[in-house]
């Protein structure tokens, strides 16, 4: 493959292998830096994040529903034997309970998700007595020993029986708004879309050239060339260029920046030798 001019190596002017690799990882990090900022870009970050988000609280509200399950069979059938059909059918009491409320949240993610408030009372009242009905049957079991004889109360089992509902009740309640918010972040993100215009295709990126702390030391006959190449130009009521210097002597197009720039700089007088 042909390297361009500008990334060709030159130890002499100070324009190492290392120099070009930096150059390429700025020339990188500017594309780089163009595609965040993309508004279509930062709806597709902000979709990945809500996807992650909502089934990190689906799968921890069901793990939640799965302990206040055992929690409800415990307050239903008592102590029943196995062999009686309530003590079966008691497991299905909280799932019954559960799936109810998880389509109710389902329900409210949906329609928050489009801006519409749901504000309606029988919702709340349906949810909270959902979950205060969990809350009731997981914290009886737990604190009945208190009061009746012949058994040992335990306040650790009666802490996580309360404190496993009570969690579940306030991720029930905040699931429709991380729904609706990071809804509302996509919608955003995609109208800013829409209303910035694409921008134009960058332009390459030319790498500057190195600059120096001393003067140019170069051979005299491309000193002499290039104050005749540079009064010339200067005639023509135009300054030096890159290209004039090339065309006048053989070098890099590193070292052609540093002769202009210091043409420049010193109104075309003497460089050190």
């Amino acid at each position: 493959m042909q390297e361009n001019d500008s990334d060709k190596i030159d130890v002499s002017a100070g324009v190492t292998k290392r120099v070009v690799d930096l150059r390429r990882k700025k020339a990188e990090s500017s594309q780089l830096r163009g595609l965040v900022d993309d508004p279509d870009m930062a709806a597709v970050r902000i979709e990945g994040q809500r996807r992650v988000i909502t089934r990190g609280m689906w799968l921890f509200l069901t793990l939640g529903l799965g302990f206040t399950t055992a929690g409800v069979q415990d307050f239903l059938a008592g102590h029943r034997p196995v062999t009686d059909p309530l003590w079966w059918g008691a497991w299905l009491a909280e799932p019954m309970l559960a799936g109810i409320l998880i389509m109710l949240l389902v329900f409210e993610s949906e329609i928050l998700s489009h801006g519409i408030p749901v504000d309606d009372a029988w919702v709340r009242r349906l949810k909270r007595t959902l979950l205060t009905s969990t809350l009731f049957m997981n914290v009886y079991p737990a604190l009945a020993p208190a009061w009746q004889k012949g058994e040992a109360f335990e306040f650790g089992n009666l802490a996580i029986h309360l404190v496993v509902p009570l969690v579940v009740f306030m991720v029930a309640e905040v699931m429709p708004v991380i729904q609706q918010r990071m809804n509302e972040a996509i919608v955003k993100a995609y109208r800013a879309a829409r209303a910035t215009p694409p921008p134009p295709d960058p332009a390459p990126v030319t790498p500057p050239a190195l600059a120096t702390a001393t003067r140019l030391k170069l051979p005299e006959q491309f000193t002499s060339a290039i104050k005749v190449k540079a009064a010339e130009v200067a005639s023509e009521g135009r300054t030096l260029t890159v290209d004039d210097v090339r065309a006048t002597v053989r070098v890099s197009a590193d070292m052609a920046e540093q002769i202009v720039r210091e043409v420049h700089t010193n109104n075309g007088h003497a460089f050190a030798r």
